[in-house]
Order: structure tokens, then C-alpha cells, then sequence
């Protein structure tokens, strides 16, 4: 690609949607196009790059690693405008502010809460849109400029920093054991790990960003009995008040604890969770806001 070379955005556009799709017809049906014109735009990519994009198999169409490459670049280039727009807007007083605010679910309980009184308080005509979203659709949803700010787990199966993001570290915080009220070990000041090695479990997603409990029970020395999983902290708390099994949470449920739940410490090695802020680089005005009062959240004592 010369130095003269400036990509048509809609064409990247368009071979984001033939690699998410795998058909340049399924990609057509969705822009409204010809497949014809599908091609066209696809083929001059090629050519103004000078490099494959695609390549066509049995199993349909498939980005090459250049045209990865490309969609994930100029989807950042892309949200950057977008919320550039916005930011340009809202300096010159044509609208009130507007953010997005995205996070995993139990960032739901009681960090995206503090997150919206903190920006209420700053600028109390703002509009809030908030999204559940993980790690990879949080990216998505910055570049699309649909977020301003998004809370994820760090994720250690991820070692190269995403493309036109900007993270910024929360610090980490402690797991804690979720018990019963009457459970046997509900009345210990700290409660070890493997002495919860026979009970059933209730734990997150089978992702990478949620399979720290199954994670902390092996380093433990033991295999935990999953019987239920599930991001959702509330319904955690219900399943665990039942019965069903025990499990490990965040110390920002203790806002919102039932009666017959117990939080208890748990003694060393304490596994621990990593928290990120993440917003697009250079972020807008709301990012900004909105990282500053993330920064300064204080997590509940247990």
C-alpha cells in the first residue's frame, strides 16, 4: 500500500460484514446490495492495499490476517470519529451530554450505580444509556462509539493491548465466599478454600473472564461440583440462599446482600480479580468524566 493510499471506510465497512457473515451474499443481503458490488468493493480493497483479504473455501469466506487487520484498525478510526462528532457537539453547547456506560453483571450492583450518581452530580441533564456486555463486545461497542466507558475483567488469555483503546487499571480486588446463613463455616472469621471442597458450586460463564472461581477452587487442590452456572449476582445469591450449592463473589454484593446470605473472607492465597476501565483513545468528554469517577470508586468492605 503507497503513502497515497487512503481506504474507503464503507468498503472496510462491507469486508467487516463479509467476514462476520461468510458468504458475500449473505453480506449483500444484509448492506442492501448487489453481490456484484460486494465484490467490487472487496476487490479494490485488494487492490489499494496489495494484499488478500479474503479467502473462499468449502466452508465459505473468511478474512485472511491482513484483512483482521483492517477491520479491526478502521473500526477504531471509525469509533474515534464518531465520538469525535459527539465531543465537538457537546463543547459547543448544542446538546447535553450523552454517555454510554457498559460492564460485566455485577458491575450492575453497585459500581455502575456509583459510577451514574457520581456523573449526576456533575452534570445532572446528562443522558445514560448502560449496556451488559464482556470483554469482546465491550471493544466492539467503544469502537462503534455506542460506550463511552466500559468495566471488564482483566483478561490473561490476552496479552496485546486492543487496538485505539485505552485501559485503565482499577486494581484488584478480593473474592469472597458466599454462603448460607446457617452454613457450617458462616460464623468463621475467614473461611479456606478447601475446606469448601465437598460442597456444590455456583459459578460464572465458562469464558475466560468468568472462570475464576473454577480457577481459585483448583489452585485450591480440588475439582469443585458445579451444579448451576451463571453471571447474574442476584440469582447467585437466591441459589445459594436455597441450598443449591456455595460460590465466590465480589465485595461490591455486599450492597445489595440478602439476610440469609453470608460474605465471609477467605483466608491466603485469596484469589483475586484485576478490574479495568476501558474507553477509546484519545477518549471524548463523557470517557473522560466518566474515567475520573471510576478511578476513585472505593470497593465496600466485605
Amino acid at each position: 500500500m503507497t503513502k497515497e493510499t487512503v481506504m474507503n471506510l464503507r468498503f472496510v465497512q462491507t469486508l467487516r460484514e463479509v467476514g462476520e457473515r461468510g458468504s458475500f451474499s449473505a453480506a449483500a443481503a444484509a448492506l442492501h446490495f448487489t453481490q456484484p458490488a460486494v465484490s467490487r468493493q472487496v476487490a479494490q480493497l485488494e487492490r489499494d492495499i496489495g494484499m488478500p483479504l479474503v479467502v473462499r473455501s468449502r466452508q465459505g469466506v473468511s478474512l485472511t490476517a491482513a484483512g483482521r487487520l483492517v477491520v479491526e484498525h478502521a473500526e477504531a478510526i471509525r469509533g474515534q470519529l464518531l465520538q469525535l462528532e459527539t465531543s465537538l457537539t457537546e463543547l459547543s453547547g448544542g446538546a447535553r451530554l450523552a454517555v454510554g456506560i457498559g460492564g460485566f453483571p455485577s458491575a450492575f450492583v453497585g459500581m455502575i450505580p456509583e459510577l451514574v450518581r457520581g456523573l449526576r452530580a456533575h452534570a445532572p441533564e446528562a443522558e445514560i444509556i448502560l449496556k451488559r456486555c464482556g470483554h469482546d463486545e465491550a471493544l466492539s461497542l467503544l469502537r462503534s462509539a455506542e460506550l463511552d466507558l466500559a468495566l471488564v475483567f482483566s483478561r490473561p488469555d490476552i496479552a496485546q493491548q486492543p487496538i485505539g483503546i485505552q485501559i485503565a487499571e482499577l486494581g484488584e480486588e478480593p473474592m469472597l465466599a458466599l454462603l448460607p446463613r446457617e452454613h457450617r463455616l458462616a460464623r468463621k472469621a475467614k473461611v479456606k478454600l478447601a475446606d469448601l471442597a465437598k460442597e456444590r458450586w455456583i459459578v460464572g460463564a465458562p469464558d475466560p473472564s468468568s472462570s475464576i472461581i473454577v480457577n481459585a477452587c483448583i489452585a485450591a487442590g480440588f475439582e469443585p461440583s458445579v451444579v448451576f452456572e451463571t453471571d447474574d449476582p442476584l440469582a447467585t445469591q437466591s441459589l445459594v440462599a436455597a441450598g443449591l450449592g456455595v460460590s465466590l463473589s465480589s465485595p461490591w454484593i455486599s450492597v445489595a446482600l440478602r439476610d440469609d446470605i453470608a460474605l465471609k473472607p477467605l483466608a491466603a492465597p485469596v484469589p483475586m480479580r484485576r478490574l479495568r476501565a476501558l474507553v477509546v483513545d484519545p477518549p471524548g468528554i463523557g470517557a473522560r468524566i466518566l474515567l475520573d469517577l471510576a478511578r476513585e470508586l472505593k470497593r465496600p468492605a466485605p
